[in-house]
């Protein structure tokens, strides 16, 4: 018995069991190893990484969504992706992420830097805070998270903070 929840412990402390508990996802050219507990969902021709929930008061699933050369192509109010704006495709107000019922609003960049994006791949990582507001100021607001791979035009948006996700694309597997 002690040896059992001794072995137990060891691999809860070396993560062994986590590793194993994860499957591909492959999208434009890379592999990810995500836990088998997410999703994929066609959009389009992007690909939504389900991570978590489905809100009703949400405007959209806890998720991620991987992009394409299409999604660099209109990442910017229906205009090529332009690293000093958030990721916003549509040339229409978009609903608040963690609250549809209002808007997104004014979004203030918090920083900019590079990350490894799998062996080989730099991309440029550039996290933004958004307001939502109602009429009313700071009702809400989420952090909207860009990776963008100028050399391969791929684009990685994350509005729910998911963890381990830089960790994750720093391991991509290009091939």
């Amino acid at each position: 018995m002690i040896l059992t929840v001794a072995l137990s412990a060891s691999l809860v402390l070396t993560g062994s069991p986590a590793q194993a508990a994860t499957k591909p996802v492959t999208f434009q050219g890379f592999t990810l190893r995500v836990p088998l507990t997410w999703h994929t969902k066609k959009e389009g021709v992007n690909l939504r990484v389900i991570t978590g929930a489905c809100s009703p008061a949400a405007a959209e699933c806890r998720s991620f969504l991987l992009g394409g050369p299409r999604a660099v192509r209109y990442a910017s109010e229906g205009s090529a992706y332009q690293a000093d704006r958030p990721y916003h495709p549509s040339s229409g107000v978009s609903e608040c992420v963690p609250k549809k019922k209002y808007f997104s609003g004014q979004a203030t960049r918090v920083r900019t830097s590079k990350a490894a994006f799998g062996a080989g791949q730099r991309a440029r990582f550039t996290e933004w805070k958004v307001s939502c507001d109602g009429g009313r100021l700071n009702v809400a607001s989420y952090t909207q998270r860009v990776w963008y791979v100028k050399a391969k035009k791929v684009i990685v948006v994350d509005h729910w903070k998911t963890p381990g996700l830089g960790a994750i694309l720093g391991k991509a597997v290009w091939g």
